[in-house]
């Protein structure tokens, strides 16, 4: 039994590219190990910037041979009247390494078929090493890729500049796309040498000997070690809020954490222009000291050579206070200019090439805030509050801090807000209305902020969507997805009752009056906006472990009110297995189907003068359950709904037991067939019984 190790060397790769290495590279490795018919093992991968590596262990020496047979076409398939061999048998042949002369016929329960027969041989394992590389290698799928190599076409994250293939301590030699494989690897970019690998056992060692540490779990916990050491020592905590410790595992190939010094002059700036000052553009992390205020200092880490770490510092801390130069220079211009002049340039910010400036956007989310506001219930002074925080929320697309830092869009408005004297209030929900930014974020901390981020994202997805900027499965360039999963949450988290066509014909009339150039069939596309948005719906309620169908039950019944449905979907998913749904669900299902078939017929007829006692009493049921069935949804209660849906049930049985339906005069026909139309309808207030069928069906 021997090692097997494979190293793909090649320039940086982003950070990206090797979380997508290591994600992928062990599936990749199990299944080229397979195909080679070997031991999948359980493939060890290390990642580092210029190298990707797997070592398996415990494969053995030499691979069996093997017997194979292959049942390929009928006879009569295989061969033509004159027993010459048909393209399906020369095919088939070809497939299996033979030619057509190699194959037999044998007979199998009645009926003959061709046969192909080939002996496998032993291999020794070190042959079949070139296979499994160039599967990996062949088989890696990054996100942006570039073409390199021989001219056959390999594409990769970055050019490939050596090949290491080692079994058994002994490297392999073949070529990949031009490149010679074999045992040398190479140390780091500055501080290291070749290095020749033996076992692959000891492949980290040797380099670690040149100052590579190739596994990026040691990176990270020698990375996070230095951060602990280094802010303990001055008394204070790293942080890292923007989540760059990651990405910074995957830029260094030899870590070493320095401290550097902040400007004194600085500080004065908001505390989210000097972190992001500092993490998104430096990847360096800030320090808190005990009583909460940031310590002038940071700490960063270096790929360098640590005996010149001060030195490094020094220059990292160079790099820093010239951005937050920048930063003050910007902050003070704005502060200068002060809000109004702000204000006044949105007219000059384009939004959306159909839907107007920012200034035009800033209007509709005024309009949308107040209303939302308004509808949830709020109080007069917030609903006022929301107005005004819509009407400053974009006013920071005019700062400069903005232009040069649009992480801190929103956060930015707030401070110059604030510095106005205007509401908290209101600058928290200017700072607030981007929020949520994921499934996993926090949600707005005011009820007048969530106001406005639901103004926000509805006028996005409103416009976009009038704009013909519909998601497609592959793209999603607005995050539209991410803005309707947002209203989801937030609608669902204050279980507001906002109704979202209002909305929608809302901020369609603000878009026509100002002129925006979007569909005029908005009733099409407001349909496309129900499914959208009922579809981030039935997402969120499957992480909650509501299944699809009592959600699309819930939506059939009926959709504009996301908190009423949500809940509505759940209260289904926990009747279905109950006796009031399955008798609901039967006769909701035997209406369907023959109202499907007679819809046109129903469409014309009039069933207000029912005749006999079976059309009679299912036209008392239907009416009688009407009105307690359209309280239970307002109240929210499906034991209600259920229950007045009974009686109704027990009429469309006797209505199809005592009725023939398909009369043959027609005006009778007709005349059931709009009683079962209306029936029906009373069914659909309640759910799409049809869309939980498998459910009923299971729980009989």
């Amino acid at each position: 039994m021997s090692d097997l190790l494979i190293e793909i060397g090649c320039e940086e790769l982003p950070a990206s590219a090797c979380r997508e290495a290591i994600a992928q590279v062990p599936d990749l490795a199990r299944k080229a190990l397979a195909a080679a018919r070997l031991p999948e093992g359980d493939p060890r991968v290390w990642v580092a910037p210029r190298r990707i590596a797997v070592m398996v262990e415990g494969l053995p020496d030499t691979r069996e041979g093997r017997s194979v047979e292959a049942r390929g076409p009928a006879e009569k398939a295989a061969f033509d009247s004159d027993g010459n061999p048909t393209k399906a048998a020369q095919g088939f042949a070809r497939s299996h390494g033979l030619t057509a002369d190699g194959l037999t016929v044998e007979e199998v329960d009645g009926r003959r078929f061709v046969f192909a027969r080939r002996e496998e041989p032993a291999a020794d394992t070190a042959s079949l090493v070139p296979g499994i590389a160039a599967a990996i290698v062949n088989g890696l799928r990054f996100g942006k890729n570039m073409r390199w190599g021989d001219g056959t076409g390999l594409r990769f994250s970055r050019p490939v500049r050596w090949i290491v293939a080692t079994f058994g301590g002994r490297p392999v030699e073949f070529e990949i796309h031009g490149l010679a494989a074999g045992a040398t690897s190479q140390g780091h970019r500055f501080l290291g040498h070749p290095v020749e690998i033996g076992e692959a056992s000891g492949y980290r060692d040797a380099l670690r000997g040149a100052s590579v540490i190739a596994d990026h779990d040691e990176r990270r916990r020698v990375i996070t070690e230095g951060l602990d050491a280094a802010a303990a020592a001055d008394g204070a905590a790293w942080e890292d809020p923007l989540r760059k410790l990651e990405e910074v595992v995957h830029l260094v190939e030899a870590p070493s954490v320095i401290v550097g010094d902040i400007l004194p002059e600085h500080l004065r700036l908001p505390e989210d222009v000097l972190v992001t000052a500092m993490q998104s553009h430096q990847r360096y992390f800030p320090l808190r000291r005990s009583d909460g205020s940031l310590a002038p200092r940071f700490l960063a880490v270096s790929n360098g050579d640590p005996a010149h770490n001060d030195t490094i510092a020094r220059g990292n801390a160079g790099v820093l206070d010239a951005r937050l130069q920048d930063a003050s220079f910007s902050w003070d211009r704005d502060r200068e200019a002060g809000l109004a002049a702000l204000d006044d340039r949105l007219d000059a910010i384009v939004f959306h090439a159909k839907l107007g400036s920012m200034a035009d956007k800033r209007d509709r989310l005024a309009a949308g805030a107040e209303a939302i506001a308004r509808a949830a219930g709020l109080t007069d002074a917030q609903v006022a509050q929301a107005r005004r925080a819509g009407e400053l929320a974009k006013v920071d697309q005019g700062a400069v801090l903005v232009a040069e830092f649009s992480d801190l869009q929103g956060y930015v408005g707030a401070r110059y807000a604030e510095a106005e004297g205007e509401d908290p209030v209101v600058a928290g929900a200017v700072q607030d209305h981007y929020l949520p930014e994921g499934p996993d974020s926090p949600l707005p901390g005011s009820d007048v902020g969530v106001a406005v981020a639901l103004a926000e994202r509805i006028d996005n997805l409103t416009g976009l969507f009038l704009a013909g900027d519909v998601p497609t499965s592959s793209k999603d360039p607005y995050a539209l997805r991410r803005a309707a999963a947002g209203v989801v949450r937030m609608l669902t988290d204050r279980g507001w009752r906002v109704p979202l066509h209002d909305r929608f014909e809302a901020t369609a009339d603000a878009l026509a009056a100002q002129g925006a150039d979007i569909a005029a069939d908005r009733a099409a596309v407001f349909a496309q906006l129900d499914a959208f948005v009922a579809d981030r719906v039935a997402y969120q309620l499957r992480g909650e472990g509501v299944g699809a169908e009592p959600v699309a039950a819930a939506v059939g019944a009926g959709f504009d009110d996301v908190t009423r449905t949500a809940a509505w979907a759940r209260a289904l998913a926990e009747a279905v297995p109950s006796e009031p749904f399955q008798k609901a669900w039967t006769a909701s299902i035997r209406l369907e189907r023959i109202g499907a078939k007679a819809a046109a017929e129903a469409a014309e007829a009039d069933a207000s003068n029912p005749e006999g006692d079976g059309e009679r009493r299912l036209a008392e049921a239907t009416r009688a359950a009407l009105d307690p069935v359209d309280e239970a949804r307002h109240e929210g209660d499906v034991a209600a709904a259920m229950a007045a849906l009974g009686p109704l049930a027990d009429a469309v049985d006797g209505f199809f037991d005592d009725v023939l339906v398909n009369d043959e005069d027609p005006h009778v026909r007709a005349r059931r067939y709009a009683l079962i139309r209306e029936a029906a309808e009373v069914f659909g207030r309640v759910a799409r019984f049809s869309a939980v069928t498998a459910q009923a069906e299971a729980g009989k």
